[in-house]
């Protein structure tokens, strides 16, 4: 292979600018679109860092057109030639749009067979087959992009933990079963049989260890963590956090350092300035205000507490909730957010899938009211709240024309669980969350 012996890569496939028109330049890469038009070839050729375009003209270099014809896609081929302008067809939407690489010389390094999906951005296929050839869609640019990130994140936690005293530890994978939120993975020991290791849920008694025992004092560790629990949104079986320990600490000494070290990958990763100390609440604000520990405060639809309204309420569902020690919450859904629903509205069908969003946290039901004009209510409760009532309600959630209201009445844990989960259900049914 002349191009890996002698020839040298100069330049990936996102670098090449107007800049550089008129220097020669190797390129590797794989074979992403190839449109033959016969008299000249173009071939867009992908790396980790983009596209660029390749022409293969005969009358530059027949052998070089020759090797081209015979690409497809995800072929893996080397290049040399000379950087041009596009002119008047540039493509302004890539990086490299502006200048394509006039081929002198080229070899196909490698072979594929067709792909079982297109290897581009957007690709519609069932996540099954992308996760049966994970390695053919990790070269697609989203995915390249998120894992660039991650190792960017990396870097920029050790960094900026090291500087701030801390030390960084690899603690056992293999070691023994300790009180945890989860079931423990079991792995079975060859040399002492009818044993077991214990796969770490987290590296919490090592590392309380070190930074309290051993008088390490600061420690951190990227550590792979394994639960056998459940899927969540936020947590697989196995997964990776930044892991610390901090010895004759403050929770004011904590907040700094973490806050600190978000604000380094934000402005580093992102672009974004993001103002210090944090905005901050208490456990009972938040689980009052959106029901959750960890709330999404990117838009509102607020938890709003009726228990004092409902003591002595006609509806027995309400009354009796309160009785036991429970509440009555409820979300005000204002017009302008159900205006984003196709339908413009929500019908009886679609307010029964609501429903079943709340079932699973063990709410027996999901009351309703719509409001019309003039402040009335529609709703199948009406009938067993008085006009005093209804209003009370419409003046504490501040409900107008148009908008909706949504209520849960049992034990707070229920309640809390149940309009959280509504909560986040809306704000993405209706496109709330930026």
């Amino acid at each position: 292979m002349k191009f890996l012996s002698e020839l040298k890569r100069t330049h990936h496939n996102g670098a090449l600018r107007n800049s550089d028109v008129g220097q020669e330049v190797v390129l590797f890469g794989w074979v992403q679109n190839y449109r033959n038009f016969g008299s000249v070839l173009f071939i867009d050729l992908r790396d980790r860092d983009g596209i660029t375009q390749l022409r293969f003209d005969p009358s530059i270099s027949e052998e070089a057109y020759n090797i081209g014809n015979q690409a497809r896609s995800e072929y893996v081929i080397a290049v040399r030639g000379i950087v041009e302008s596009r002119g008047s067809n540039a493509n302004l939407k890539i990086p490299t749009g502006e200048i394509e690489v006039a081929i002198h010389q080229a070899e196909i390094l490698n072979v594929a067979e067709p792909p079982p999906f297109p290897i581009r951005d957007e690709v519609d296929v069932g996540e099954n087959l992308r996760l049966k050839y994970r390695f053919l869609d990790l070269r697609r640019s989203p995915l390249q992009k998120a894992m660039r990130t991650r190792s960017q994140v990396n870097s920029l936690v050790r960094n900026y933990l090291v500087n701030q005293g801390f030390i960084e530890f690899e603690t056992p994978i293999l070691t023994k079963a300790t009180p945890e939120g989860a079931r423990d993975y079991l792995v079975p020991s060859r040399v002492h049989p009818g044993h077991f290791y214990a796969l770490p849920q987290s590296p919490q008694i090592f590392k309380q260890l070190l930074a309290a025992v051993s008088g390490f004092e600061r420690y951190f560790q990227i550590c792979r963590c394994f639960r056998d629990e459940d899927l969540r949104a936020e947590r697989q079986p196995e997964f990776t956090q930044i892991d610390m320990e901090v010895a004759f600490a403050t929770p004011e000494d904590i907040y700094e350092i973490v806050e600190g070290m978000l604000e380094i990958v934000f402005k580093e990763i992102k672009g974004l300035e993001i103002p210090r100390p944090f905005p901050r609440m208490t456990f009972d604000e938040a689980m009052n205000r959106y029901g959750s520990d960890k709330p999404d405060v990117r838009f509102g639809l607020e938890l709003v507490d009726l228990s004092d309204l409902s003591q002595n309420s006609g509806f027995s569902v309400f009354q009796q909730a309160v009785a036991s020690g429970g509440s009555v919450r409820a979300i005000r859904v204002p017009k302008s957010a159900i205006n984003n629903l196709p339908t413009k509205d929500y019908s009886r069908g679609q307010i029964d899938k609501l429903s079943k969003v709340v079932a699973p946290y063990g709410a027996k039901g999901l009351a309703w009211a719509k409001i019309k004009e003039g402040g009335e209510w529609n709703s199948p409760i009406a009938k067993f709240l008085s006009a005093q009532e209804q209003a009370e309600i419409t003046s504490r959630l501040g409900l107008e024309e148009g908008d909706m209201a949504f209520f849960v009445a049992d034990k707070n844990k229920v309640v809390f669980a149940a309009l959280g989960a509504l909560r986040l259900h809306l704000g993405a049914e209706l496109q709330l969350i930026d």
